[in-house]
């Protein structure tokens, strides 16, 4: 069924403006991702910044309420004489530092006896008044508070953990400890300042305050999915500062009104309490969001200001879709301009293809369209003339390469038949006799390959052997045949290998113009006594397969003699080596194609795989272990070419008469 005629010029208006389209596309893209990336790099500038500030004014005030702790101290420490005198030191040093929430000095169990194990008196600022109080007692135990215990052993001050004071302040602090000493140098007592963090929240919420009134959604301060805001976690993961007053003083991944504990926020409070710097995209409350994070110097603390991904991302969203319209109106224009052009030029396409299908019936003589124009479907034009005149010429010539190739063929099928009758027949051709069983397979790379493998018994010997043919195809079967035919001729009246191959290397050398090797094994093997004899030519060494004690196979090559390849030099003196073979043993022999196999990565079944193989067969009939080979060389080499002759020989010696 003919296919539905499509027009060329629509097509390629179609196709030109899809790659346009596609190019437009990828560049918008790009656009938008930088636009989008470089609104979160300023992002991330200025809300470094504004963490930056904050670093700076927390620095400040902490810097200050040490500076006043450590001048403080000494005059504490020229007042021990009387509690009365600590009480009004401590109330004078407050009024000069504004910006200190309360003094304390909590003393070593029964400093002053009178006044018990616990005292610890303190001054704290309410509103517009200075209150003093004595706060120590049983059930305010400062003497096991760690701010106590790590002031006493740490000269150089402790900061404290964020806590609420529910017996002094009654608000949220920090306090700064240095330990107090008398005149010989004792320490006596421990020095506090308490820091106010409604002071840092105030700061944080305003800052909040102006980031969403000057921000891009400055009108949408009720829709709380637009709006930016600060917190500050601990050096124990507790909010210190944050919007919702119910998480202060909690962990910020176990409060049940924090939907923060997300498995992506744990990473970035990780990160946080590290004192690591950057930002993370993470789902805070139920709003995609980004958070960028920064520690906070000298305390130990870390401060986040999560912003919306909508409120981030705003100006980059903007910009892509002002792209993408301009692109859409352009595609629309160019769509028009290339429909107009492209038609009027490839209309002469649809003249030449009308001649063409004319030819394509076989009508080369059809007349072909004029064109006018001196371009490339001008020569497109000329060269259907060509083809016009060529074509004919072409058919001819191919009905007779495609007869000749065809012929080839039935010959090379015909050299394979009589290269694989060459073989002999697996033997024992009589069933009777027990002594012997041997069995192999020939499995040429091309049409006619160039290994070869022969075997007979001759005077109660089997004389065997196995070749390789350096090379393939016809060249390597025509070596081949020449090899197998002279092993045949020489053993008929020859029981010596070395005398039998020393014969074909003279033979071949002598006339071996076109420089082939072989690899050759030649082999007799007496039937009554077990002695084998045999010579090696450069082929691979054999391996014997005999049963163990233990019932498993055991496996071993041959020694074979270090001689070189028949045909090389024909005054190479080749030697005879002798064993005698224990009843039930295998040898299995076999060319490179089967170690060489490659599979489509390359790699090489190699020997060890073919020993495992052998291993697996254990001392089966040759047959079986020549199948079992096979079957192990095709599952390694799968759908990868066959890229060598493959020939394996077994011989089983039962010793059985």
């Amino acid at each position: 069924m003919r296919k539905q005629f499509k027009s060329f010029s629509k097509r390629l208006t179609h196709r030109i403006v899809l790659v346009v389209w596609l190019i437009m596309t990828i560049i918008s893209l790009m656009v938008s991702l930088l636009a989008i990336s470089g609104m979160t790099a300023l992002s991330n500038e200025h809300y470094a910044d504004i963490v930056e500030i904050t670093n700076d004014k927390v620095y400040i005030m902490l810097s200050s309420v040490e500076v006043s702790a450590a001048n403080n101290v000494d005059e504490i420490e020229q007042c021990l004489s009387s509690p009365a005198e600590v009480y009004t030191a401590l109330k004078n040093e407050l009024k000069l530092n504004p910006h200190i929430k309360g003094f304390a000095a909590a003393f070593i169990p029964d400093y002053y006896p009178k006044l018990g194990r616990w005292f610890e008196p303190y001054v704290v600022r309410r509103d517009s008044t200075v209150e003093m109080v004595q706060i120590g007692s049983a059930e305010h135990d400062y003497h096991k508070s760690p701010w106590y215990k790590k002031a006493l052993t740490e000269e150089g001050g402790y900061w404290s953990d964020p806590y609420f004071d529910e017996v002094g302040a009654r608000e949220m602090l920090c306090t700064y400890s240095l330990p107090i000493h008398d005149r010989h140098g004792k320490t006596v007592g421990v020095f506090a300042a308490d820091f106010s963090l409604e002071w840092l929240s105030e700061q944080i919420n305003e800052t909040d305050r102006k980031e969403n009134e000057h921000g891009l959604f400055s009108g949408r301060n009720d829709d709380k999915s637009y709006l930016t805001y600060s917190f500050i976690i601990g050096r124990n993961g507790e909010y210190i500062a944050h919007p919702d007053k119910d998480r202060i003083l909690k962990k910020s991944s176990s409060s049940s009104n924090d939907s923060t504990s997300n498995r992506s926020f744990k990473k970035i409070r990780q990160k946080m309490l590290a004192g690591e710097t950057g930002y993370q995209f993470t789902n805070v409350d139920g709003i995609s969001s980004c958070i960028f994070y920064a520690p906070l110097k000298r305390a130990g603390w870390s401060m986040g200001i999560v912003v919306p991904v909508k409120t981030l991302l705003f100006s980059g969203l903007v910009i892509g879709f002002l792209i993408l319209l301009h692109i859409l109106i352009g595609l629309i224009l160019i769509f028009v301009i290339c429909y107009y052009y492209i038609r009027k030029a490839t209309k002469p396409l649809k003249h030449l293809a009308a001649s063409a299908g004319e030819v394509a019936q076989g009508r080369f003589d059809t007349p072909l369209p004029s064109i006018k124009n001196n371009d490339e479907i001008h020569m497109l034009r000329d060269s259907f003339e060509d083809m016009q005149h060529s074509l004919a010429k072409y058919i001819k010539q191919l009905t007779t390469t495609t007869a000749q190739n065809a012929s080839m063929e039935r010959e090379l099928n015909i050299a394979r038949n009589i290269q694989m009758s060459m073989l002999p027949k697996p033997f024992p051709a009589n069933p009777k006799r027990k002594d012997i069983d041997v069995y192999g397979m020939l499995n040429p790379a091309k049409a006619v390959g160039g290994d070869l493998y022969d075997f007979f018994i001759r005077d109660e010997h089997l004389f065997f052997c196995i070749g390789d043919v350096s090379g393939k195809g016809v060249p390597a079967s025509l070596v081949m045949a020449v090899n197998s035919a002279q092993f045949r001729t020489l053993s008929a009246n020859e029981s010596r290998p070395s005398r039998i191959i020393s014969t074909i290397n003279e033979s071949q050398a002598s006339r071996n113009e076109s420089m082939m090797f072989v690899t050759l094994f030649v082999g007799i093997l007496n039937l009554t006594t077990g002695e084998l004899s045999y010579c090696n030519a450069g082929h691979d060494a054999p391996i014997l397969v005999r049963k163990g004690d233990d019932g498993k196979a055991v496996v071993s090559f041959l020694t074979v003699d270090p001689n070189i390849p028949v045909g090389v030099d024909s005054d190479w003196t080749f030697t005879s080596q002798y064993i005698k073979l224990e009843p039930d043993t295998t040898i299995f022999l076999y060319t490179d194609g089967l170690t060489e196999a490659e599979d489509k990565k390359h790699a090489q079944f190699g020997e060890q795989r073919m020993i495992d193989a052998l291993e697996e067969a254990t001392v089966g009939k040759p047959k079986a272990i020549v199948n079992n080979m096979i079957e192990a060389v095709s599952q390694f080499v799968g759908d990868a070419e066959q890229s060598d002759d493959l020939t394996m020989l077994a011989i089983r010696y039962t010793g059985s008469v």
